[in-house]
């Protein structure tokens, strides 16, 4: 019996949340049986779409570039090359998984062989805004079904397609059996350290983690940069870096980082970049981790302020001090808030978004209009639908 086919199309494959969540979808398809093409493009270190067992990967040409120009460039290049393999690759029995609204030229592809086309969004903050106009336009002319890995997506993009379920991202079982090793503390940590992971972009709070560390040198300060070591190095080189604050390259074992933190933090600006899910905070709150994140996007559906971290601008300097402050000096509170933010990890079961993954594309392979998942009960506590 033909198995039946997917082709996955992501852009860069590099460490960051949207490849994370792809990995997690194609592991479950290719467990369940699915024959998976997988376009994407790794122009540096492994990224987590690297070496994926049961899947065919076919590499693509594109790069991020400091130009913005050649950025753009590379950027219409790629629509083009993506067109004819999925043109070449796909049937009308086949289904285009397109991760990101970035890769569009593989959803006109699709459609021009007939073939079922399924958008797995993650971002709504896209530049410049004719781009994001143009490819929120394409997705609503070309997918039969859209997955938004937060409510916050879905209202954001508002596209009008009928069959959009909003599916929250999960971990890995492999890193909550690691992190649930780490035993929950009975005070607050020392030496404190706070950790935020993020890309090499300024609108992600970089500079306000920066002058958070200067105005607290009794606390420790570590920041995991997506990028390559000379970019760290020459951006290290740029700024004035406090004593108390350190600067690590891409990451690919974060449990380290995670397992000397005793809070974590995501300071991205929300007037310039809503985070739409918060893959890194998750993890921190798996750890057992308090965490303290902006006030909007769908890292707020992650989080319960004051119950397992702080909802706070991060250009609020004062605010985010006094939080720090709370959580490093008053052990009950630390102690608290550690234990529920554990607790509230454990209900992004893994089994839960297998389960939504799989009733997607089973939809799909049969060419039939089924009704959204299901919505899993959750705990009394929990924020509804997370």
């Amino acid at each position: 019996m033909k198995k039946p086919h997917i082709i996955a199309v992501h852009l860069l494959n590099d460490r960051s949340g949207s490849p994370l969540v792809l990995r997690q979808s194609l592991e479950v398809l290719a467990e369940a049986g699915y024959a998976i093409d997988l376009l994407t493009a790794t122009p540096g270190a492994p990224g987590f779409l690297s070496d994926l067992p049961g899947v065919t990967t076919h590499a693509l040409a594109y790069r991020w570039s400091a130009s913005a120009w050649r950025t753009l460039l590379n950027f219409v290049l790629v629509q083009g090359l993506l067109f004819w393999k999925v043109l070449r690759l796909a049937t009308a029995d086949s289904t285009v998984y397109v991760n990101t609204l970035l890769p569009a030229g593989a959803a006109l592809a699709a459609r021009c062989r007939g073939a079922r086309v399924v958008y797995h969004l993650h971002e709504v903050s896209l530049r410049p805004a004719l781009l994001r106009r143009l490819l929120c336009a394409v997705a609503a002319r070309t997918a039969h079904q859209v997955l938004c890995v937060s409510e916050h997506v879905r209202t954001a993009l508002a596209l009008p397609v009928a069959r959009q379920a909003v599916v929250h991202n999960a971990l890995a079982p492999a890193f909550v059996a690691k992190a649930s090793q780490t035993p929950l503390p009975n005070r607050s940590p020392e030496p404190f350290v706070v950790l935020m992971a993020c890309s090499l972009r300024d609108y992600k709070g970089i500079p306000e983690f920066v002058a958070l560390a200067r105005a607290m040198p009794a606390l420790r300060f570590e920041l995991v940069l997506n990028a390559a070591p000379a970019a760290v190095a020459s951006y290290r080189n740029q700024i004035s870096v406090p004593n108390n604050l350190t600067l690590f390259p891409a990451a690919h074992d974060m449990h380290p980082h995670y397992q000397r933190a005793a809070v974590v933090v995501n300071l991205s600006r929300p007037d310039e970049w809503v985070e739409t899910f918060g893959m890194t905070i998750l993890e921190a709150m798996s750890y057992g981790r308090p965490v303290i994140v902006p006030p909007v996007g769908g890292v707020a559906e992650v989080n319960v302020h004051t119950h397992t971290g702080f909802a706070i601008n991060g250009r609020h300097l004062e605010a985010l001090q006094q939080a720090l402050g709370l959580l490093a000096y008053n052990s009950a509170c630390y102690v608290r808030m550690a234990a529920a933010a554990r607790q509230r990890a454990a209900s992004f079961a893994a089994s839960r978004f297998a389960g939504q993954v799989l009733a997607t594309f089973r939809a799909e392979q049969a060419g039939a209009a089924a009704p959204a998942p299901a919505p899993v009960p959750m705990a009394p506590g929990t924020l509804a639908g997370a």
